[in-house]
């Protein structure tokens, strides 16, 4: 008896998850029209680029080496990173930093325009450390290696 009610749980707990949209990180489930994309950046050697096709090729979408016509058309800019002050202490200096990632991007099909052009954004907050400018510099260096 115990051992059916824990299957009985364990497939109740699956069913949950299933329906409330969990899906493990860095996976995702596309429309079969999708699994064939010709991918296109303005810099081909950005980090960003880098990791979209890794993804894509993780997720068995097909990559095309030219568009083909019956082919949707994934385009991405290039990446612009910015900073600015959030907060100030009580010596008049930044104590807390926002550095904003923002990448455009673009979905096409052979005649129209299916999502875009959007610019997607990453947000982060990180405390500065006034006493020390090397580990202000670091800590940054840090926050945009994880936001990529």
């Amino acid at each position: 008896m115990h051992q059916y009610l824990k299957q009985i749980f364990i497939i109740l707990i699956s069913v949950a998850l299933s329906g409330c949209g969990f899906t493990l990180r860095g996976s995702f489930d596309l429309s079969s029209t999708l699994q064939n994309i010709y991918l296109e950046s303005t810099d081909d050697d950005s980090d960003i680029y880098r990791e979209l096709r890794r993804a894509l090729i993780a997720n068995d979408i097909t990559l095309l080496d030219d568009p083909a016509n019956d082919a949707y058309r994934l385009g991405i800019g290039s990446a612009n990173s910015e900073e600015r002050v959030l907060s100030v202490n009580s010596n008049a200096r930044a104590g807390e930093y926002e550095l904003i990632l923002s990448v455009p991007v673009q979905l096409r099909n052979q005649s129209d325009i299916v999502f875009g052009p959007e610019t997607l954004a990453i947000e982060k907050v990180y405390l500065a450390d006034p006493n020390s400018a090397v580990a202000k510099a670091e800590e940054r260096d840090l926050m945009e290696d994880e936001m990529r």
